[in-house]
């Protein structure tokens, strides 16, 4: 009896293990968000499909069994990712489908904006970078402070609003 007690008890320090390890679905996202934004930095639609396929397959993963702990968010940000779902999914279809530069920066950019609200909620370390550019209008998210404005033309053009 002591044996099997042991062992249940190991079997569930193994599956603890394994769900400390897998990131939120906001890391899991941001895993091909940012290849995307450094593909329309170089205005290159290199990989944009695929990644964009990816973050839809992702946020559909996380509607079907949404958790706050999944999401990697916090109280009221869990609530505003999960109304905000559909519109994630929609956008992550339209960078999936974009066939021309302007339509993936378009479609990163209906992304981004729920994504900068459900960063704000991410209850994980490391969150990304929030920059805007004054002449596109738009936001993005970023790793660090260098800007990289995927937004095309001006690359360099932008500051950080939220770290």
């Amino acid at each position: 009896m002591k044996k099997m007690g042991m062992m249940i008890a190991i079997a569930v320090s193994m599956v603890q293990l394994s769900w400390a390890v897998e990131p939120s679905a906001f890391y899991a996202v941001m895993e091909h968000y940012e290849p995307i934004r450094d593909a329309l930095i170089n205005d290159s639609m290199d990989g944009v499909n695929a990644h964009g396929t990816a973050i839809a397959a992702e946020l559909r993963k996380l509607q079907s069994g949404f958790s706050a702990d999944r999401a990697g968010a916090s109280g009221e940000a869990a609530t505003v990712v999960r109304e905000k779902l559909p519109e994630m999914i929609s956008a992550a279809d339209e960078i999936a489908t974009a066939n021309t530069l302007e339509a993936a920066r378009d479609g990163l950019y209906d992304l981004s904006k729920p994504l900068v609200r459900w960063r704000e909620g991410v209850t994980e370390s490391g969150r990304p970078a929030v920059a805007y550019c004054p002449m596109h209008k738009r936001s993005w998210l970023q790793p660090d402070e260098e800007i990289g404005n995927p937004y095309g033309g001006m690359p360099r053009c932008g500051a950080i609003v939220a770290t």
